[in-house]
């Protein structure tokens, strides 16, 4: 019947339609694109997305500063691949993977962040920042020794910290406080004046920093302009007999060398 042509009609062009749409998904996937998608729904596990008009999964737990609740329904939010199978039809996302990407790529090295300390462990706290994971190791605390790292942090605790690494792949961040005492020892007497001055004492911990590297500079090159009067000395330019019998295969700049190597490092 014509209603039969006209409702098979319907099948073939949703079908193209949803091929069309995968082949955009793995696209994306490939190019490790971020993109908007809207929130549609929310569940206990998390909230569903609709991306190039596919259901997507994206967990609670790579929800960035965000709990999946009703309000969420209709938000776009920025989002990057976790999974896509179209064999098994599973789309799964993350927002805090886009999120961190975005902000990796604006921090440095010398950087100073806010945060809240999310656990502490024996070795030191885990602190986030906006949605990255960030280490906060016990001997990047105080240039005091700390005997109890509760007696310091407490989860929920605001702190500042100075990025002194970063893995920007894998959104991981080292973090230090010591590197913002006025005085060895601040953190564990009174932190909150630390990071009152974190500002003004990372920029004098700078400052301290590119004194010292102008110097280790400056003795290279004095080892460097040294190194004709070590010649000499070593005989270089003289008699060649003279420097066999010294010992031949014998590198004259293997000392110099190793300064320089000690001075730079």
């Amino acid at each position: 019947s014509e209603e039969d042509r006209n409702g098979q009609l319907l099948v073939s062009i949703r079908r193209i339609q949803y091929g069309k749409a995968w082949e955009n998904v793995v696209a994306m996937q490939e190019t490790d694109q971020t993109f908007e998608a809207p929130v549609i729904a929310v569940n206990r596990g998390g909230a569903i997305c609709l991306v190039e008009g596919l259901r997507a999964f994206l967990p609670g737990s790579h929800l960035s500063g965000m709990i999946a609740t009703e309000d969420l329904i209709g938000t776009k939010l920025p989002l990057k691949f976790l999974e896509v199978s179209e064999e098994n039809g599973k789309l799964v996302v993350s927002n805090r993977k886009a999120l961190v990407e975005q902000q990796m790529a604006d921090l440095s090295r010398g950087d100073i962040v806010q945060g809240m300390i999310k656990a502490l462990k024996p070795y030191g706290a885990f602190v986030e920042v906006g949605g990255m994971s960030g280490l906060l190791h016990i001997s990047q605390i105080s240039y005091d020794r700390i005997e109890d790292l509760e007696k310091v942090f407490q989860p929920g605790m605001q702190v500042k910290c100075m990025i002194i690494d970063h893995d920007k792949v894998n959104g991981r961040i080292a973090l230090s406080t010591k590197t913002l005492e006025p005085e060895p020892g601040d953190m564990l007497k009174d932190p909150t004046a630390v990071f009152e001055k974190a500002e003004e004492t990372a920029q004098k911990y700078h400052e301290r920093m590119e004194a010292e590297r102008k110097a280790r500079e400056e003795a290279a090159r004095d080892i460097v302009l040294g190194l004709g009067d070590s010649l000499d000395e070593l005989g270089v330019n003289g008699d060649e007999d003279s420097l066999q019998s010294d010992g031949a295969g014998v590198d004259p700049l293997a000392d110099v060398s190793d300064s320089l190597d000690s001075l730079l490092s």
